[in-house]
């Protein structure tokens, strides 16, 4: 069997904010971990090419081709950084999924059979963003996840059912806002505020779903 490594795939089909916002994610990951004590790219080196390619973006929006062709520069070098990163997470993780995972990386499928759906999400945390009515949420890596759905309500108790991929809310239900999001760390925007919402994440892959979380609540600004 082969050894599991980093799906560079996965980062490669996002869009420029995407390509920004999981950069600055594998940054938070990996700072501290004592798994990457010496990356082959220092992870302020990816900070600042992340915020040089934002600044290019947000310039090239209505600019002209020469700001597009700096964004499309300065994409090309973000590009490369994360290579070499998921390269080094890979070096380091020698096939081991659960290590490529704390990276905040996606390890590619090994398994001969399929995995079995993945646990209970854990440590489940919430924070409030400087953006009014906007905030993250975020948990503990979890081996064999391929994504994670964050259900936001206003109840602690709401009256939902999820079976499979449908969503069945009684008739005159509460709102319930479903996040999906191929990252553990998820940022929920357009909420009301001065509300408190009650939140719960689970895992889910081509097996199934996990367990949901423990809830967790969060007054937003």
């Amino acid at each position: 069997m082969s050894k599991a490594k980093v799906k560079i795939e996965v980062y490669m089909v996002l869009n420029v904010p995407g390509k920004i916002q999981y950069a600055r994610d594998r940054v938070v990951d990996m700072t501290g971990n004592a798994n990457f004590t010496t990356p082959d790219v220092p992870l302020a080196t990816i900070t600042t090419a992340a915020d040089d390619l934002e600044t290019k973006y947000l310039a090239a929006q209505g600019g002209g081709p020469a700001d597009t062709a700096a964004q499309n520069a300065a994409e090309e070098v973000l590009d490369d950084l994360i290579r070499k990163e998921a390269a080094y997470v890979t070096r380091i993780a020698d096939g081991d999924t659960v290590i490529i995972t704390s990276s905040g990386f996606t390890p590619t499928k090994t398994e001969l059979t399929p995995a079995p759906p993945p646990g209970k999400v854990l440590g489940l945390t919430l924070k409030q963003s400087e953006q009014s009515g906007t905030f993250v949420s975020n948990c503990d890596p979890l081996e064999n996840a391929r994504g994670f759905v964050t259900i936001i309500s206003l109840s602690s108790n709401p009256h939902i059912t999820i079976d499979g991929d449908q969503l069945i809310i009684p008739a005159g239900g509460e709102q319930v806002i479903i996040h999906i999001s191929a990252s553990r760390k998820a940022t929920h925007e357009g909420l009301t505020p001065l509300t408190k919402y009650y939140v719960v994440k689970y895992a889910f892959n081509a097996a199934g779903r996990g367990p949901n979380s423990d809830m967790n609540s969060i007054s937003v600004v």
